[in-house]
């Protein structure tokens, strides 16, 4: 082996997997990994809702959040999903109007 591939593999490598995972920086191969969701809860379908879907629509695609579904805001997300590593996590948002339609979305990240 050459030097330059020493150094990769004993320097570079571990310094990488250290950063990636113990400080609370975003997983890339999985966003949501510390991330703790609702069984069912997928990106890929949280993305489809969209502004004037009611929350029939909504529940149709997603599961509940854990808190009363009266609220003019669902929010999901908590920290400490990840059995190895500590990653950011994300809170996912949905706001509803005053007649139960999707005003908006967001999907914010914690670095905590």
């Amino acid at each position: 082996m050459g030097k330059i591939a020493l150094v990769l593999v004993f320097l570079v490598l571990p310094v990488g997997i250290f950063l990636q995972c113990f400080t609370e920086s975003v997983f890339v191969l999985n966003p949501l990994i510390d991330t703790r969701l609702p069984q069912g809860f997928t990106q890929a379908r949280f993305d489809r809702i969209q502004p004037g879907m009611t929350k029939a629509d909504v529940l149709r695609l997603i599961p509940p959040p854990n808190h009363k579904l009266e609220e003019p805001s669902w929010n999901y997300g908590q920290d400490g999903a990840a059995l190895w590593g500590d990653f950011a996590w994300f809170q996912l948002t949905i706001q509803f109007d005053q007649n139960g339609r999707v005003i908006k979305k967001t999907q914010t990240a914690f670095y905590d």
